[in-house]
């Protein structure tokens, strides 16, 4: 279990928390001796594979769109989004 200050803790909250994500745990040190523990609540989020989520984005991008815009359509799409 790592140990950190108080001052890490103030000034660099995101590395503490990293950190008590990786280990489940940390130890904050006051100036004066005293020691906490600082725990996260819920496990960190599991991540997903990123090909997976790639594969994903194509098979719906395929559900939504099974043919190919001509580039008259796409042009054309343009110009409505840009409100010609």
């Amino acid at each position: 279990m790592k140990t950190f200050t108080l001052k890490d803790l103030d000034c660099r909250p995101a590395l503490v928390q990293d950190a008590c994500d990786q280990e489940g745990a940390v130890r904050i040190r006051r100036p004066n001796g005293r020691k906490y523990t600082l725990q996260a609540d819920d496990a960190a989020p599991r991540k997903m594979a990123w090909r997976k989520l790639v594969a994903e984005h194509r098979a719906r991008i395929k559900r939504i769109f099974p043919v190919r815009l001509t580039t008259r359509q796409t042009r054309l799409v343009d110009q409505s989004l840009a409100g010609e």
